[in-house]
């Protein structure tokens, strides 16, 4: 083999990692196709596609997409259902230029149309068409719908959609408007035919869309340091008061009508709109010597991104990565949960890809428990600057064990009410533990605020935020890249929170 190493020339090396388009990087210097001949075992190949043949049929056996609109968490009855997919389709073939075959939208030509964003044109679906032209991407997801009122003529219905876009400005702001739509339609059978449209933004004043606009068109600082690692980040929406809905004219008025925030109190108290996430989980018995927190585990993915060559994908990151750690009652370790908001780009689709969790053996995050990350005493005290350190060369502690795959799964989020401190280190850092017994001292004990319980455990839900992480998204395929930045200790961008009834 030294004699083989010898033989090769360093212009070699630079051509092996070139990418056409058509070569896979790395198949010169690799064997690649000068060796097929030489490497090539008729019965092994054989028997490779035999046992790719059971993983195939496996694979089929399981649960491998979602349905968003026969989800009847999102799309509760016959007529949201169709009115959702026939919009969502309708949608699409602007955007997208998709086509099935689903119910038919049409605009009635009397149609009265209410919005908070600019129009030139009565029609809605004309109107996006038009401003498809001047956002450098413009996404649109209807996300669910429930029918609010039914007659034989026509019936009224409540849809939620989340908008994205990419700002036309030179660091190209990534925005993301929520609200709802009253929709009254008219059902022909083979179509659905829109009479009047009534729209409102996420906020108390469902009108402005000035103030729902313009936080998110100025660079941000962390994006901008970043500017050259990954796009800027679409940040999951929050407010500080509740938006008043259909079904509630106030959320406010709640289980927590009694508590308030002091005027002395550090924390951040938000609203959260309803949003998609998907929801990997696992269980985890190391601790915090694994830190299997700290990222997203391998079975969250659905597809991968090539970000380089010419035939690199655009994507879409968004943030911030939820993490929540509670108790297994089944074993001696915990259940780790990442909980990740699907950005509309992807939402958009009727069908979304679902990963597959291995059974068995195959169930473990990696082939090799020795060959797990963990956190060393740098890490630990600088977690910002380090995050990730392979394991030491010798050692003669046992090898942790690894954490075993749960499953994974999109669903609609409700809305939430949380309160948050700042926090510059990482959800398994010792110090948690003393923020999450500050933050209940202050928020329940001290201004009142009524604690949102885990059903199975009895205790309150916590959860750690990973604003310094983004989760990349493609349309077509789904989670596929996880970016974790640097960020220094002073701004404590990461955050530690508590879910509060709403």
């Amino acid at each position: 083999s030294s004699s083989t190493n010898s033989n090769i020339k360093f212009f070699e090396l630079e051509d092996a990692f070139e990418d056409d388009g058509e070569n896979v990087v790395g198949t010169k210097f690799f064997g690649g196709s000068t060796q097929k001949e030489e490497l090539y075992v008729p019965e092994e190949e054989e028997r490779a596609l035999e046992l790719q043949n059971v993983k195939s049929l496996e694979k089929t056996e399981r649960e491998v997409e979602y349905r968003r609109f026969e989800d009847p968490n999102a799309f509760g009855d016959d007529v949201a259902r169709r009115v959702g997919e026939a919009l969502q389709s309708a949608i699409n073939r602007i955007l997208y230029e998709d086509d099935d075959d689903v119910t038919s939208w049409k605009e009635d030509l009397s149609l009265q149309w209410e919005t908070p964003f600019s129009k030139t044109n009565p029609s809605p679906l004309v109107e996006l068409a038009e401003s498809k032209s001047f956002y450098n991407k413009l996404d649109v997801a209807i996300l669910s719908a429930h029918t609010v009122q039914s007659s034989n003529d026509s019936s009224v219905v409540e849809v939620r959609w989340d908008v994205g876009v990419v700002w036309p400005n030179p660091w190209e702001s990534r925005v993301l408007l929520t609200g709802t739509s009253v929709l009254t339609v008219r059902d022909e059978g083979d179509t659905i035919v829109l009479l009047k449209q009534s729209d409102r933004l996420d906020r108390k004043d469902g009108k402005d869309i000035v103030g729902s606009l313009s936080p998110q068109l100025s660079p941000r600082f962390w994006d901008v340091y970043h500017i050259g690692m990954s796009p800027s980040s679409e940040l999951d929406p929050r407010f500080d008061e509740a938006p008043p809905t259909t079904a509630n004219k106030s959320l406010s008025k709640s289980n927590n009508n009694k508590g308030k925030k002091g005027l002395l109190s550090g924390y951040k108290l938000s609203y959260l709109p309803p949003r998609l996430v998907t929801e990997p989980s696992l269980v985890d018995t190391n601790g915090r010597v694994g830190r299997a927190a700290q990222a997203l585990p391998n079975h969250g993915f659905t597809t991968a991104i090539k970000t380089m060559g010419p035939n690199k994908e655009s994507f879409t990151p968004v943030t911030p990565v939820e993490i929540v750690i509670s108790k297994d009652a089944e074993s001696d370790g915990s259940i780790v949960k990442w909980t990740v908001p699907v950005p509309p780009e992807f939402a958009s689709k009727a069908v979304l890809p679902l990963p597959i969790v291995e059974d068995d053996d195959d169930e473990t995050e990696g082939d090799d428990p020795a060959s797990m990350v963990i956190a060393t005493a740098k890490n630990k005290d600088t977690p910002s600057t380090t995050r990730f350190t392979p394991p030491p060369a010798r050692s003669n502690s046992p090898p942790p064990d690894a954490p075993k795959s749960l499953a994974c799964g999109y669903s609609l989020r409700p809305t939430r009410l949380v309160a948050t401190l700042p926090y510059a280190g990482n959800p398994q850092d010792e110090e948690v533990t003393a923020l999450r017994r500050k933050l209940y001292q202050d928020v329940v004990e001290n201004d009142g605020f009524v604690p949102k319980l885990d059903p199975e455990t009895g205790r309150p839900v916590f959860f750690f935020w990973m604003n310094d992480a983004k989760a990349c998204f493609t349309r077509k395929g789904g989670l596929g890249m996880a970016v974790y930045e640097w960020r220094a200790g002073w701004s404590e961008s990461n955050e530690v929170g508590i879910e509060l009834e709403c």
